[in-house]
């Protein structure tokens, strides 16, 4: 026996609502990432924020003021690259639930996903929707 057209869409609501909320959770999580690294010999702290948003630079320490200004400009730039790429890592773990399988998404976060790879040709229907539609494989 087939349920009620009702019982459907409050099916479909109630996915449609948890969807939603793990959309929040995400977001919220997104918004929380901040990873600090700090360069050898502590020269320099670089944090990271979601989008390799640099949200602070700090010299805990003197050692900075003993090096020549390329070498205390490359620390600056390597440390600012590992805390970006460690904020990377946090989003991608943060957003892979949510991704299609087989979606790797360093690599999306990266640029190197082709895009179209995230649909198929045709949409994914659950059972609750064929019978709705009335669509029979």
């Amino acid at each position: 026996m087939s349920t009620s057209y009702t019982e459907q869409v409050e099916h479909l609501m109630a996915q449609y609502r948890e969807q939603y909320e793990a959309l929040q959770r995400t977001q919220r999580r997104l918004r929380e990432i901040s990873c600090t690294v700090t360069a050898p010999r502590q020269t320099v702290s670089v944090t990271a924020g979601h989008g390799g948003v640099i949200t602070d630079v700090k010299f805990p320490t003197g050692a900075y003021k003993r090096m020549a200004p390329a070498e205390l400009a490359a620390a600056v730039l390597s440390t600012i690259t590992e805390a970006q790429d460690k904020a990377a890592a946090e989003a991608a773990e943060a957003v892979a639930p949510s991704l299609p399988p087989g979606v790797d998404a360093r690599k999306l976060f990266t640029g190197d996903v082709d895009l179209q790879s995230l649909l198929s040709p045709e949409p994914q229907l659950n059972d609750a929707v064929r019978d709705v539609m009335n669509i029979r494989d």
